[in-house]
């Protein structure tokens, strides 16, 4: 299980690496994929809400301060945090589905990883 979540929060990672670089997703167009792709139901909606949130202002906090020294560390903990909050409240299925998500951006990030050598 430990093995996932740190799956999960890497596979996180990247994927919103990847949207910096091609401009970054805003907060609604990022709960409004999770509550498509996992189809959430209100309350599930506004969890993701609150813990994306809060997540992003964690985020935001660290890109400001300029201190790279343990950025990719601390962006990894951020994810799993996100992750293990969503993961919480999922259905089976929802989870499956985020599973796919999480595999999804992981196979654009190492194309476009190629794609930069």
């Amino acid at each position: 299980m430990k093995r996932a979540i740190l799956f999960f929060a890497l596979i996180l990672f990247v994927s919103s690496m990847a949207i910096t670089a091609q401009g970054r997703m805003t907060h609604e167009e990022r709960v409004k994929q999770y509550q498509e792709r996992l189809k959430l139901d209100a309350d599930q909606t506004k969890k993701v809400d609150a813990i994306l949130l809060k997540s992003e202002q964690k985020m935001q906090k660290m890109r400001d301060s300029g201190n790279m020294e343990n950025f990719r560390d601390e962006m990894m903990k951020i994810n799993k945090e996100t992750n293990d909050g969503i993961l919480k409240f999922l259905k089976p299925a929802q989870k499956e589905e985020l599973k796919k998500m999480m595999e999804e951006r992981k196979n654009r990030m190492q194309g476009q990883g190629r794609n930069r050598q």
